[in-house]
């Protein structure tokens, strides 16, 4: 009976090798490009290649073995009515060539208007629901260079397959209820520049009717079923909308993403109904959301006109309603010139705590705060960030920019804060070797989000250095006469341990009472400009100086172990305050 009972054992364990060996190769791999053919299926038997051969198709012949000739056909056959994918759950997509269209077709030649997407009208006709993978078999939708797509930290930007949108789509890039779906190497983007934010809209409107303007409002779209998203070296620019947009329900991540130049906001999950993001966990790294509120000439790479609350847009980085809590990393990350705030999840006020980090990050030129959360974010960990809170900075000329880029552009400090933050009783935040750089009124912004307090919340602050300027522009939008103020507590913080700090400009900031490890001097950065305009504060170097006080003055913090360039911290002594150790 025992060798029985060994022999069957042997015989089911090698049936599941064979099982977990075959199931990966049960996956196909698809093709989409410019020499393809037309969809063959059951319903188009007409159609020239099944879309399963990296080869062109031979001119003759239906269902051959060979790709599609348009990105559409992996969702849309032609027949009346069917928009469902080709592909299976666990598939990959390669995207050759390009630029490929999605909506329907502007011209009046083969393929114009009703020939796509008939059952969805003009803005409903984006990608239904791609099929989901599995943990062990994602889903992957490719740009043929997929393999090598980068330039060091960055999206090499000729390497990647455009996708744009038109004809007044929602959105070219669907990925509402993606599940281990994998997207990489795409640029997503628009062919028009006609504006939907923004008043006086510059150059023009946007155009809803006969003859109906190319446009598209949203890169992509996410929903509360979208979980396991790995997004990777993407650019997401010119949309007259956002550049992503939705909730999402999971994990979600985005790998050297560049999202710029999109007429609202670069990130909003907000889906404009309030939808509340679902267990979510945001990865941000390597990545950069810019010139958010601003939208982009075609052909061009730079904003054509830039817009605000007051003038009729809307310009955050990262937005978020309320009503929610989103749990976030973010890392080697930048949110720069964007209209509003840089990075706003000030509205986490609902469900259990949401971990937020932030590390080895950058904020500048924004027009209202840099770094924003919300109460239920916690615990916070901001360590190792660059923040320069110029927020009057795109009032003014701006290398690369047209000259009449701000003409109607307006809300500057808007937020009259640096850095804004809320605790909940019991919540913790702890910021650690920061460099902040700032002329706005108040410097930190706190609130407890308690009505008894928060008596039991701790503020740990160390190793942090403030260099504060003096700028007269802004005492008619909350600032006074001898620099931005320091800390602001609405309401009382429990324990604020604060310790080996240096600030510099605050306005009446003593330093040595009770806290001998704090300095007031110049940190003597190796290149700290005078500020007269505007433009003086693009000409840091945040290096220290041999002679800085910042130098050796640090605390050793086991929590901080590189500095915002990745060189690692001393394990004792010589350890520096500020984001880059000498």
């Amino acid at each position: 009976m025992k060798w029985l009972r060994d022999n069957i054992l042997r015989v089911l364990f090698g049936s599941c090798l064979v099982l977990a060996a075959v199931a990966p190769l049960l996956a196909e791999t698809w093709y989409v490009r410019p020499d393809g053919g037309t969809r063959y299926s059951t319903r188009v038997r007409t159609g020239q290649c099944d879309g399963k051969a990296d080869v062109p198709y031979r001119g003759k012949g239906s269902n051959q073995h060979c790709a599609f000739k348009d990105y559409r056909y992996l969702w849309d056959d032609q027949s009346y009515n069917n928009d469902a994918w080709v592909i299976s759950g666990g598939d990959t997509v390669i995207i050759r060539g390009g630029p490929w269209r999605v909506g329907w077709d502007a011209n009046s030649g083969p393929g114009a208007g009703y020939t796509w997407c008939l059952g969805g009208g003009t803005t409903g006709c984006s990608n239904a629901t791609i099929p989901s993978g599995t943990p062990a078999q994602h889903t992957r939708i490719l740009g043929e260079n997929y393999a090598n797509c980068s330039n060091g930290d960055v999206p090499d930007r000729s390497k990647l397959t455009q996708i744009f949108g038109g004809f007044g789509i929602i959105t070219p890039v669907n990925l509402s209820g993606a599940q281990y779906v994998d997207v990489e190497c795409l640029e997503i983007t628009r062919h028009s520049q006609c504006v939907v934010f923004g008043l006086p809209p510059y150059p023009s409107t946007c155009n809803r009717s006969t003859p109906f303007d190319d446009f598209d409002s949203d890169g992509i779209h996410t929903d509360t079923k979208t979980h396991h998203l790995y997004m990777q070296d993407l650019w997401i620019h010119g949309h007259t909308g956002r550049g992503i947009k939705g909730p999402i329900g999971g994990e979600v991540s985005c790998l050297r993403c560049n999202i710029a130049y999109n007429g609202a906001a670069g990130w909003d999950f907000d889906d404009g109904s309030n939808s509340a993001s679902v267990h979510g966990l945001w990865k941000f790294s390597y990545s950069s959301i810019e010139w958010s509120g601003c939208n982009q000439a075609y052909p061009g790479n730079n904003a054509i006109s830039c817009s605000g609350q007051s003038n009729g847009g809307y310009g955050d980085g990262v937005g978020t309603p309320s009503g929610m809590c989103l749990a976030a990393v973010i890392d080697h990350s930048s949110f720069s010139y964007n209209t509003q705030d840089g990075f706003d999840l000030g509205h986490s006020d609902t469900g259990t705590d949401c971990p937020l980090t932030i590390t080895n990050s950058i904020a500048t030129g924004n027009g209202g705060a840099t770094f924003k959360w919300g109460g239920n974010e916690n615990p916070v960990i901001f360590t190792n960030n660059v923040v320069i809170a110029n927020c009057l900075r795109m009032s003014a000329p701006i290398m690369g920019q047209p000259v009449t880029f701000n003409a109607h552009l307006g809300d500057f400090c808007r937020a009259q804060d640096a850095l804004s933050f809320d605790l909940r009783q019991g919540g913790t935040v702890f910021m650690a070797n920061n460099t902040i750089v700032t002329y706005a009124p108040t410097t930190f912004d706190i609130d407890c989000w308690e009505d008894h307090g928060c008596s039991n919340s701790t503020l740990t602050y160390k190793n942090n250095i403030i260099l504060a300027y003096d700028n007269p522009a802004t005492y008619n939008l909350g600032g006074k006469g001898g620099g931005p103020g320091g800390f602001f507590f609405q309401k009382p913080i429990g324990h604020v341990v604060r310790s080996n700090n240096l600030y510099y400009g605050i306005r009446g900031f003593r330093c040595g009472v009770g806290l001998q490890s704090e300095k007031c001097e110049s940190p003597k950065f190796v290149s700290q400009p005078q500020f007269s305009k505007e433009q003086d504060l693009d000409k840091f170097d945040f290096h220290l100086s041999p002679s800085s006080p910042a130098r050796d003055s640090g605390a050793n913090l086991p929590e901080v172990r590189i500095d915002y360039t990745g060189k690692p911290r001393p394990s004792s002594g010589n350890y520096d305050m500020g984001a880059i150790q000498h």
